[in-house]
């Protein structure tokens, strides 16, 4: 009997120690990172960047829109218009911060 106390002890010990040491190194990473992390200043500028893209890329469909109707109304055909606006799509692609995914219909014959 008296080595299953002498067992649980160490066992209580053992685990004591290691969950106070990860607790430990989680509130220095904390704490290192508060303090060495990335800078709000450079979030801030981040944050203005991306809201003018939104503002540009909004600003650029309104007036793609608009080129769409003025062309509809001029007699071009959609198609005309969709190779036009695939070739400016390419020779901007140096430009692109994005990047576009294909979407394709998954394969359910995984299972077997």
């Amino acid at each position: 009997m008296n080595n299953y106390v002498l067992g649980l002890e160490l066992l209580i010990i053992g685990m004591g120690t290691v969950f106070l040491s990860l607790y430990l190194l989680s509130v220095f990473l904390h704490f290192s990172g508060k303090l060495f992390g990335p800078e709000s200043g450079s979030k801030k500028k981040s944050k203005n960047k991306v809201e003018k893209k939104r503002e540009i890329s909004k600003a650029e469909n309104k007036s793609a829109a608009e080129a769409e109707t003025a062309a509809a109304e001029e007699g071009f055909s959609p198609q005309k218009i969709a190779a036009v606006t695939a070739a400016i799509y390419e020779s901007l692609n140096d430009q692109k911060n994005y990047r576009i995914i294909s979407i394709q219909k998954s394969n359910q014959n995984w299972k077997r």
